[in-house]
């Protein structure tokens, strides 16, 4: 960083940096604006400019942690349209970098507040927030408990995690907050609205440039392949004999842009009483229940012994045919079922919004709503349906 020729270096990885995340996702052009105005490398030391402005999470204080996707980081910023003179709260930035970019988009007139429970972790950060800048930013590590009370316009939170009645509090009415939120084994970025007390998402959007992959617990069926089973019952000795077994394929008609898989899939797992993710890594002289590796994970459902997923079958320009691939003695019946609830989200579905979901309180009693999903956590009931 101390000869000309390296900082000219930064400014162009960044600018390729930023190109990329255009390429996979629709942002804002003030959200574009302030990732081509940050210097990424304040935020992580001994680390080459090329791993700073990669596609991944880079070294430093920011290890293994996803937030430090920059694609990542630019969706849930673009969920959380920050406004010149916004009050936002910020917890758990894992390197600052994020910090630094709501700075500028709440600009001089606005209130950025950055928490974590790591003490360490904000002094680090605060190293590279030293820059006139970012003036707007106050630093809070520790126990961040009764302290925050603003409230705020908008609030961003880094890890997943269920969604304290405390925090409820610190969002402005109509203001917004956004999360990671893990919805039966699926990542998403979700965005809420705090109307009338509740919250109500506006958008839910999948994380670009994170490799999504099954919890510790995912169940494991054969070498390489795991059934992240989201919480549910699951007969793991019934379904690892039935997927040595005879093969049933369904061609559902289905063929889709390879952008829309997360669509369906987010529709799969709100209306299947059971659902989770399958997930087949390469593994040598392996025998799995796929015709191809998906370390990505597709969409599987399951009935007692029987085991169905999606086949994707990659066809021409980015675009996919979907069908159903089953195992077990009730083969048939589960991978039609499952085909007729593809082929209905092709045909009413396809082109329309995500559903719905509404945070209530644990208490309020809530029927599941028809077609939709309950989830409870810890907290919350989340009430998941089309309006």
């Amino acid at each position: 960083m101390t000869s000309n020729g390296s900082v000219v270096s930064a400014a162009a990885l960044r600018a390729v940096m930023v190109d990329r995340v255009l390429a996979v996702a629709a942002v804002s052009t003030t959200v574009e604006a302030a990732m081509r105005a940050v210097p990424r490398e304040r935020f992580v030391s001994g680390v080459a400019f090329e791993e700073v402005y990669g596609d991944g999470a880079f070294g430093g204080y920011g290890v293994g942690r996803w937030a430090s996707v920059p694609a990542a980081v630019a969706v849930m910023l673009d969920q959380l349209a920050v406004e010149p003179g916004s009050r936002v709260l910020e917890i758990g930035s894992p390197d600052g970098y994020s910090t630094a970019l709501l700075s500028v988009l709440a600009g001089r007139t606005g209130k950025v507040v950055t928490t974590d429970v790591d003490a360490l972790k904000i002094s680090r950060n605060a190293a590279g927030l030293n820059d006139p800048r970012f003036l707007n930013v106050e630093l809070v590590g520790g126990d961040i408990a009764g302290r925050l009370r603003m409230p705020y316009d908008r609030v961003l939170l880094h890890a997943p995690t269920d969604i304290h009645p405390e925090l409820v509090s610190e969002v402005a009415e109509g203001g917004r907050l956004v999360l990671p939120l893990r919805l039966r084994g699926l990542d998403r970025a979700v965005a809420f609205v705090r109307d009338g007390g509740l919250l109500v998402s506006d958008s839910i959007r999948p994380f670009p440039g994170r490799s999504q992959s099954p919890r510790r617990t995912a169940t494991f069926l054969s070498a390489g392949v795991r059934l992240d089973a989201a919480g549910q019952d699951v007969d793991a000795g019934a379904l690892r004999d039935a997927i040595i077994g005879q093969r049933h394929l369904v061609r559902t008609g289905v063929t889709l842009p390879a952008s829309l898989l997360p669509h369906l899939d987010l529709t799969l797992a709100v209306v299947r009483p059971l659902y989770g993710r399958l997930y087949v890594e390469p593994v040598s002289d392996q025998q799995t229940p796929m015709t191809r590796p998906c370390p990505d994970g597709v969409s599987a459902v399951w009935k007692r012994g029987t085991l169905a997923f999606l086949d994707i079958e990659p066809i021409e320009d980015s675009a996919v045919e979907v069908r159903v691939a089953a195992y077990g003695p009730d083969r048939h019946e589960v991978a039609d079922l499952l085909g007729y609830d593809i082929q209905m989200w092709d045909a009413h579905r396809r082109e329309g919004p995500d559903p719905t979901i509404r945070v209530y309180p644990p208490s309020t009693a809530c029927g599941s709503p028809l077609p939709g999903r309950q989830i409870t956590a810890p907290y919350n009931q989340f009430m998941i349906a089309w309006d």
